[in-house]
């Protein structure tokens, strides 16, 4: 799962954090997209990662901090 959110969608970019862990960043065009997939990762059972959403103030998220276990 790592991997394929590493490769990036059109619905966010990626960046490194330098710690091994990477951010997501929405793409505003695809915000719903976007904010389903975090809601997604953050309801999964997973022991691969931790993830860290930032809200957009609303009711979806702008960026997901991504923490390999």
């Amino acid at each position: 799962m790592l991997e394929r959110l590493k490769a990036g969608s059109t619905a966010y970019n990626v960046e490194p954090t330098g710690d091994g862990g990477f951010i997501l960043v929405r793409d505003i065009e695809h915000a719903e997209e976007f904010t389903n997939l975090v809601r997604a990762l953050i309801n999964r059972p997973t022991d691969e990662f931790v993830i860290l959403p930032t809200s957009d103030g609303h009711t979806g998220y702008e960026r997901a901090v991504i923490l390999p276990l």
